[in-house]
């Protein structure tokens, strides 16, 4: 494949960037900010989502989710940006770079290259680049917790649905470069396949721990969909 030097030291520079982003501490920065509380000597010592939502609560843990889900979004939205207006052609697929960021989150720079499960910032690199899919794995993560209040069930089925929203699309979506491609996901793209399927197992690996405790019966619950009590928590 043929590429200019700028086009190399940009995609670099995009990963880079993607990385960085990534590594943004976001539960933490909420934490001390709000509270004055580092969330990894409370909980579960998680940096993630979920122990920010126990640490936190809801309020605050819904911050920290759409941070994170933002680290995922935004750095998509710049390369195809980039790529409508002809600024510039990176040399790797858009949701590699959302996939770079949720390395960053469960690897941050900023944490000693430790952090959360990548189920946020996943979310967001693939509701930025097919949104109907990213959705139909939201869906599948809100359901699963609903019914079975387990944070790392709901995050292994949004996974799960995700995958099949993708293998749906790649078989039977539209073609490519169509404008139904860019909220549906376009047949026959190989890399998005490819970078699903590596996204669902890391998840799944992640989430190894979790497994454990299920079968052992310690795994805690979330208190997301039950009532408040009388204190309002």
């Amino acid at each position: 494949m043929d590429f200019t030097t700028a086009e190399l030291l940009g995609s670099i520079g995009l990963s880079v960037l993607a990385y960085l982003l990534g590594s943004i501490p976001v539960s933490i920065i909420v934490g001390k900010v709000a509270k004055g509380v580092d969330i990894r000597d409370h909980g579960s010592g998680n940096p993630g989502t979920t122990n920010a939502i126990r640490v936190l609560g809801r309020k605050l843990g819904f911050i920290v989710f759409f941070g994170d889900v933002l680290k995922g979004a935004v750095i998509v939205v710049i390369v195809r940006v980039l790529v409508a207006t002809g600024v510039f052609d990176p040399l790797l697929h858009p949701l590699f770079y959302g996939v770079l960021a949720a390395l960053g989150h469960s690897f941050s720079l900023f944490l000693g290259f430790k952090g959360g499960k990548a189920v946020a910032t996943s979310a967001g690199a693939f509701l930025a680049y097919v949104p109907v899919l990213g959705l139909f794995g939201l869906f599948g993560y809100v359901l699963a917790l609903r019914v079975t209040h387990y944070v790392s069930v709901a995050s292994c089925t949004g996974a799960t649905f995700m995958l099949i929203a993708v293998l749906s699309a790649f078989f039977a979506g539209p073609v490519q470069d169509s404008a139904a491609a860019y909220v549906l996901g376009s047949r026959h793209d190989y890399w998005m396949l490819v970078l699903s399927f590596l996204v669902f197992a890391f998840i799944i690996y992640r989430h190894r721990e979790n497994f454990k405790r299920l079968k052992a019966g310690t795994e805690p619950k979330s208190t997301f969909f039950q009532k408040k009590d009388a204190s309002g928590k």
